[in-house]
């Protein structure tokens, strides 16, 4: 059948394959990671939010337009961007659903002037926008879009014209960035953006593309299923009740205070222009819950599960309902200011407790928390200002998209690593204002000198270095300094590298994989060589990195 025109069934069957056809390629996008280490995460990050924006286009029902559709794509990703590839995503899908608002079926030249809007959307949204990266690809596609669609008559061919120009672009994208050259690939996020277009493109051809649902690596750890033996009638309340609501009302809270007293284990999550709310309760009167609920909005995912027989966990994961049940307890302790933290690894979420951090997002390299993962951090502190700290260079995007859509006074301090996140966290002064701690913050956080050791995940060549699968690696500013074939030589080196006449204090954080003993072997080398240097060695247990190390 010849299409001259999409309309928003067959843009919500686009969106779908292509979220899909992502999916099944991530693996493919990861490897395109400049750094040969075990995080390259780009197209983890760029599915998981696809598939957020796909989740809210699937609650679209009866008759819709291109508008809703990609209105729908733009609310999802919103809140399921993770990482910096996944928040320019969202905000190319945000472009796009500007350019399409308000159309009920989009010709070639509306899907060629919302290509547009969405590249100049997200180089807004980028303080600093780099050339070479999926900005550019973005760009170019949609410059060539706009020059060539006046011409273009049939949708297919149109769409078959862009994507080659997008793989030019693509192609072209190490001789912008010279690291990229050097690593011999393309860039990554650009690539995802490809694929995308190409998912697009099979759906018109009407192609068929595997459902991805079940993809294991994209599951969220909350779909658990624990049975009980027999019915566990101890239970307060009896049944787990989650849903979403899509609504333009904005005032959770008064919502929360609302149905507070029907249940426990209580989160209410979302508003501040998403135009969705996400509920998760434990009550004895679910029917009650979703009729004040409908009182605001549209509902879906709607799941009311029988705890006393069989729990199941789906929108919110244990950590975040064992949060809730702790929350029932005590109250939001009303402040001056919060600090937020994103950390990997129990003991330095220990470390950042200790320091005097109301709530710490688990994630980090690998795992990246959504943009609603920090809004659920916001939620739960009671600070008049709240200091969000990211320590993670992947993370900071989706912090001030939290901070942008939040309607709190939340400070970004764009910590790229734990080491930062401790300084920035001892810099602030409680008699200070909060714009001189800011600016005391930020400063720490460029004092810092860190570095991190793991291993090579493929062959490559960066920085002139040539490094081989499995080789261990120190990293430091963005730079491999050492590699070699054993932990204890590399870590030894790295700090070697780092080290002058003014560092006084090294901070050695070792991870899951390393035992105490072999971190204590490398303490007394380290003291051995350099006995004026004080040396705490705590036990971080992160993933992915044997050691992370800080010096001072």
């Amino acid at each position: 059948m010849e299409i001259k025109k999409i309309n928003g069934p067959l843009l919500k069957e686009i969106f779908k394959g292509a979220v899909n056809y992502l999916i099944s390629r991530k693996e493919e996008v990861n490897a395109l990671n400049v750094f040969p280490v075990p995080d390259g995460d780009t197209g983890t990050n760029m599915s998981l939010t696809s598939k957020s924006a796909l989740k809210q286009i699937d609650g679209l029902e009866g008759d819709f337009s291109v508008g809703d559709v990609s209105a729908a794509a733009a609310r999802g990703a919103l809140m399921g961007a993770r990482g910096n590839s996944g928040v320019i995503l969202s905000q190319l899908l945000r472009g796009f659903s500007e350019g399409l608002e308000g159309i009920n079926e989009a010709g070639i030249s509306d899907i060629a002037h919302a290509f547009k809007k969405a590249s100049e959307t997200t180089y807004k949204a980028v303080m600093k926008p780099i050339e070479g990266t999926i900005l550019t690809v973005g760009r170019e596609t949609a410059d060539f879009a706009i020059r060539h669609h006046k011409k273009a008559e049939d949708p297919i061919k149109f769409l078959e014209d862009v994507i080659v120009e997008a793989n030019k672009s693509l192609d072209n994208t190490p001789n912008l960035l010279e690291v990229l050259k050097e690593a011999g690939v393309v860039d990554a996020g650009g690539k995802g953006l490809v694929v995308l277009l190409e998912g697009a493109l099979k759906v018109l051809k009407g192609e068929d593309i595997a459902d991805q649902s079940e993809d294991e690596t994209l599951k969220k750890k909350a779909q658990k299923e624990i049975q009980f033996t027999e019915a566990d009638k101890s239970l307060k309340y009896g049944y787990c009740t989650e849903f979403i609501i899509n609504t333009d009302y904005e005032d959770i809270d008064s919502f929360r205070e609302k149905i507070a007293p029907l249940g426990d284990c209580l989160l209410v999550v979302g508003g501040s222009g998403t135009h969705i709310i996400k509920v998760h309760v434990h009550t004895n009167d679910p029917g009650i819950v979703l009729q004040h609920a409908c009182e605001l909005g549209l509902l879906q995912d709607i799941k009311i599960d029988n705890m006393r027989y069989q729990h199941r966990e789906v929108l919110f994961d244990d950590s975040e309902v064992a949060e809730a049940k702790k929350k029932e307890e005590e109250s939001i302790e009303e402040k001056d200011y919060s600090f937020i933290t994103v950390s990997m690894g129990s003991g330095m979420t220990e470390t950042f407790k200790s320091l005097g951090v109301d709530y710490v997002v688990a994630g980090g390299q690998t795992m990246n928390p959504s943009t609603e993962d920090l809004l659920k951090g916001v939620d739960k502190v009671g600070g008049k200002v709240i200091y969000l700290i990211p320590n993670n260079s992947n993370i900071i995007l989706s912090a001030e998209q939290a901070r942008d859509i939040s309607d709190r006074e939340i400070i970004v301090i764009p910590s790229k690593s734990v080491p930062q996140g401790i300084a920035a966290i001892l810099a602030f002064n409680g008699d200070a204002d909060k714009e001189e701690n800011k600016e005391n913050m930020m400063k720490a956080i460029e004092n810092v000198i860190d570095a991190s050791v793991t291993y090579a995940v493929r062959d490559t060549t960066i920085g002139g270095k040539e490094i081989h699968k499995d080789d261990i690696i120190g990293i430091a500013s963005k730079e491999i300094i050492s590699s070699g074939k054993t932990v204890f030589d590399v870590v030894i080196d790295t700090v070697d590298k780092l080290m002058d006449d003014e560092i006084s204090l090294l901070t050695i954080f070792y991870g899951e994989d390393v035992k105490e003993e072999d971190a204590e072997k490398v303490r007394e080398a380290i003291e051995e060589k350099y006995p004026d240097v004080d040396i705490d060695v705590i036990k971080g247990d992160q993933p992915i990195y044997y050691y992370i190390l800080s010096l001072e």
